[in-house]
């Protein structure tokens, strides 16, 4: 009863909506002389990155239908003179809102990085036709974090190199250690230097105590090439796994990750978007006035109001006064206190 208009409403949702991706992107389309096939391969790879925002209006739409049929027929009122609680006939939806939202949860950290990374490699290479649309060699970089601070003369993210190097390691405001070579390649046991001088200083770091010079030396630093290179990633790109590696590189380098802590809270709290709808449809479906067209427009109503305040969780998340957990699951907190509002005033029917 619940799963064909749940399949037919994700169908028919995923259709508009990539329909409406390739009107907005035709005219790019044309000009790149894209063909059919790339085009195609485009619309599948944004498919799963659209189907966490369809997928909870899917499931909203076929609890409205299929519990508000039952209404109408008086099936429900039946149920209740027998003496099955509300809660009972409802509790498999909600359990498989809680399936949705695993399922969710999984594409998004197994598939959607991936697709990310196709889609935006076919859109560049095969529709823009760029030859390269990431930069990766960079000149006079400098990167100050915690207890350390780099100055590159040219930093290779391809190949992990660095060229004419200055890493100066502190403690509190004085110096401790300086590394200077000619060039630095990125390996397992962290970056090799090549051809330089290692200075120490004294504990006041007033004084340079020694100064030797080194063909290769290893210093214990983790920051990859990668990590030096000032610029924002692209967080659909990432698991919350290598998201969150990610963070902890930027903290020891000392810079700010706020922004990127409510993106990882996001990947989280996103996904239960399929519950939390649920808890708050599922009540209305035992109104027996209004038909298809009331629940569209319900369930419209209620994904606005969700996705709306989910972005503006999503901005106060990246405030300094805002805890990043509390930004990208303010939505979901008061989704799911009206939800169980309604829910509970579901025992009065019994």
């Amino acid at each position: 009863m619940f799963l064909r208009p749940l399949l037919f409403s994700y169908g028919a949702l995923t259709i508009l909506v990539l329909m409406a991706e390739t009107m907005e992107r035709l005219d790019k389309f044309i000009a790149g002389k894209a063909t059919v096939g790339v085009v195609a391969q485009y619309l599948l790879a944004v498919w799963p990155l659209r189907s966490q925002e369809l997928l909870p209006v899917s499931a909203l739409l076929a609890a409205l239908f299929a519990l508000g049929q039952l209404s109408r027929r008086m099936e429900i009122t039946a149920a209740l003179s027998g003496g099955i609680h509300p809660w009972q006939l409802t509790a498999p939806l909600l359990v498989t809102g809680v399936v949705l939202s695993v399922f969710s949860w999984g594409v998004g950290e197994a598939v959607n990085p991936w697709a990310s990374r196709q889609a935006k490699a076919l859109w560049n290479a095969d529709v823009r036709h760029l030859t390269s649309f990431r930069p990766t060699k960079f000149e006079d970089v400098t990167v100050a974090g915690k207890g350390v601070f780099y100055s590159i003369g040219l930093l290779d993210t391809d190949h992990q190199t660095l060229r004419d190097v200055v890493v100066d390691v502190t403690h509190g405001d004085r110096p401790r250690i300086q590394w200077q070579a000619r060039s630095g390649v990125w390996t397992d046991r962290g970056w090799k230097l090549i051809d330089g001088f290692e200075r120490r200083f004294s504990p006041d770091g007033r004084a340079l105590e020694r100064q030797t010079a080194f063909a290769t030396r290893w210093i214990d630093r983790r920051e990859k090439a990668t990590d030096l290179v000032p610029q924002e990633p692209d967080t659909e790109e990432m698991n919350r796994h290598d998201l969150r590696q990610h963070i902890d590189r930027l903290k020891i380098l000392g810079i700010p990750t706020q922004k990127l802590q409510v993106e990882l809270h996001m990947k989280t709290a996103f996904p239960w978007a399929n519950f939390i709808v649920l808890l708050i449809g599922v009540p209305f479906s035992f109104n027996k006035r209004g038909g298809k067209v009331r629940a569209v427009a319900l369930a419209l109503a209620v994904a606005f109001g969700y996705f709306g305040l989910m972005q503006v969780g999503h901005a106060l998340g990246q405030k300094d006064w805002c805890p990043p957990f509390l930004g990208a699951w303010l939505a979901n907190l008061i989704f799911l206190t009206v939800g169980l509002r309604f829910y509970w005033r579901m025992k009065s029917l019994d």
